[in-house]
């Protein structure tokens, strides 16, 4: 389980300035994006080429944080 001052702290990897984590029983979803992070022996695996795509998103391209980063870009 994890302690309710560490989910305080913990932020998604993809946007940590903008986002917080919820738990939800054995696993951490991005309240942004919807990505979920497992949870192994205790600890959040919070790399998101390794977390679960929300329902229709097929790469990490299609969620709203990479689409705004991509949009917010300087260009050449």
């Amino acid at each position: 389980m994890i302690s309710q001052d560490l989910l305080e702290m913990l932020r998604c990897p993809l946007s940590p300035s903008d986002t917080r984590l919820r738990l939800e029983s054995d696993r951490l979803a991005c309240e942004r994006c919807a990505l979920r992070f497992l949870i192994k022996d205790g600890f959040p695996i919070l790399v998101a080429e390794e977390a679960e795509l929300p329902p229709g998103c097929t790469s990490l391209n299609q969620l709203p944080c990479r689409r705004d980063m991509k949009k917010d870009a300087p260009t050449g």
